[in-house]
């Protein structure tokens, strides 16, 4: 087959009934198209044989498929369009003819769709969330703190020693001016106060708006004064502020600082104590206010320059103030005195002195028990209160160790510590002579005063710019080597443990 129609391409063509033959002319340019991709091409050129007629619309190209890549069609001039189209893998741009669309009247951009989001089900409407400012916040810890602090305070009181709160820090701006009228109103409005007088108070008392006020309470104010005079005289100072609520409702409610589980409140830098009536409790006031009204004498007493700052160790603070609160019992001694009698008090391992002549001495040191006074002299016998670890001295006296004892729940312990601590700088040698006292006086005044500020060459006093005399503030190590001879803490805290061991 393959050479007939070689052959057949050799042969002339002869029309019956015509002598002439016709010729037919190709043009070379026409090639049949090889796919639809050059189909389109030629009809888009006007000598091409398949392109349309002229007096013809052209025809109607099918719109290309969607290409896989996003590109958007870059628009030619006249009547064509590039157009990108994916065969096979390959993009290819096309040039086909197409209608110009008629413009519109009030044409604007569209804007780029965005992605419809998914719709949930329908479901209620839930109330928008309120943000929690910085206030709120702090008012729901300090409700937290308070409900915390009230079921502590409740059990403290149930086990015999109720803590009391430190003393507030207020600032020395809220110091009412000397050179006025006190005016009890601008510190506490809303009350209607009734001022009275003792030796050493000036009393406000809330007036009543019925029910019953415990009788006698300047006696009470003046037997906790009588008491600290006994204890600390070189410390006290002018007359002292009480301010009496007419109940606990009132004393929450007008007073800023006031905590419900809380009885007073004493503000040194302002020379006042706030306290509120309780009828029936006149120990418990006792109590609260001996221990508030040492805060006043101390924190003025190391604060001698008027800085508003509190100076006072707060070991040493809080010890004299539960010192002073359990004298509040009379002769025979509160609850601070009896655990001092009854509990077996342990020292800490690490504190304690290498003996040389035991295997014990590179370690696990036992800590000597406590005979309290009441086993004195008998055959030791069986334990009856429960054993307290206590500090090491060089971690107790730095401040902040108050608040660590917080959070591990030691306050108890740690308030009994600084009792013992303070009772036996008070009466070091176990007697009764007044030497012991002077030294601590000397102790105290070594701290709020200082020493002296000498030249090294020429031995006078230094003074400051406005001719005052300088001092240099005593640490309490140094004060402790100056009154008592303690070398350091640890031989102050060996010291210590033989005091509380005989």
């Amino acid at each position: 087959m393959r050479y007939l129609a070689t052959l057949l391409l050799f042969v002339p063509v002869f029309s019956w009934g015509q002598t002439p033959a016709v010729e037919i002319e190709v043009p070379s340019a026409v090639t049949a198209p090889s796919s639809s991709v050059d189909l389109l091409k030629q009809a888009t050129q006007k000598d091409s044989p398949f392109a349309a007629p002229a007096s013809k619309k052209p025809p109607k190209v099918p719109r290309p498929p969607k290409p896989a890549v996003s590109a958007k069609p870059a628009a030619s001039s006249g009547t064509t369009l590039d157009m990108p189209l994916t065969i096979g893998g390959s993009t290819t741009t096309v040039q086909a003819a197409v209608a110009p669309a008629a413009p519109k009247k009030s044409a604007k951009p569209r804007p780029k769709a965005e992605p419809e989001p998914t719709v949930a089900p329908a479901q209620e409407p839930a109330a928008e969330p309120v943000e929690n400012t910085e206030e709120e916040d702090a008012a729901d810890a300090e409700l937290e703190y308070a409900v915390k602090m009230l079921e502590k305070s409740k059990q403290e009181a149930s086990s015999g020693r109720a803590v009391p709160p430190p003393a507030a820090k207020n600032k020395p701006s809220k110091v009412p001016s000397a050179t006025k009228a006190f005016n009890p109103n601008a510190f506490r409005p809303g009350v209607t106060w009734v001022p009275s007088k003792s030796n050493h108070f000036d009393i406000y008392t809330q007036k009543a708006e019925g029910g019953i006020s415990s009788p006698n309470m300047a006696m009470t104010f003046e037997t906790a004064y009588d008491t600290l005079r006994r204890f600390i005289p070189w410390m006290m100072s002018g007359r002292v502020r009480v301010f009496v609520y007419q109940d606990h409702n009132s004393y929450l409610r007008y007073e800023p600082e006031a905590k419900a589980w809380t009885r007073a409140i004493a503000y040194p830098t302002r020379g006042e104590i706030v306290v509120y009536d309780e009828p029936g409790k006149t120990q418990e006031l006792k109590e609260v206010f001996a221990h508030e009204l040492t805060h006043i004498f101390t924190q003025q007493f190391f604060d001698k320059h008027q800085t508003g700052r509190i100076m006072t160790p707060t070991w040493l603070d809080e010890g004299l103030a539960v010192l002073v609160e359990d004298q509040m019992f009379g002769g025979k001694g509160g609850p601070w005195d009896r655990d001092y009698r009854t509990l077996r008090f342990e020292r800490d391992p690490s504190t304690m002195p290498a003996d040389f002549g035991s295997h014990k001495m590179f370690g696990s040191f036992e800590p000597k028990p406590f005979v309290p006074v009441s086993q004195r002299g008998q055959k030791p016998g069986p334990r009856r209160g429960k054993p307290v670890r206590l500090e090491p001295f060089e971690d107790f006296m730095q401040e902040g160790s108050l608040e660590t004892a917080e959070g591990k729940g030691r306050v108890q312990n740690w308030y009994l510590q600084a009792y013992l601590m303070v009772r036996f700088l008070l009466n070091p040698a176990g007697g009764t002579s007044p030497s012991n006292r002077m030294q601590f006086e000397q102790f105290t005044r070594l701290i709020a005063d200082g020493e002296a500020v000498r030249n090294p060459t020429t031995g006078f006093l230094v003074k400051d710019a406005r001719g005052k005399q300088v001092y240099e503030p005593y640490s309490v190590e140094k004060a402790l080597s100056k009154a008592y001879y303690y070398s350091n803490i640890s031989a102050f805290e060996d010291n210590f443990w033989k005091w509380l061991s005989k």
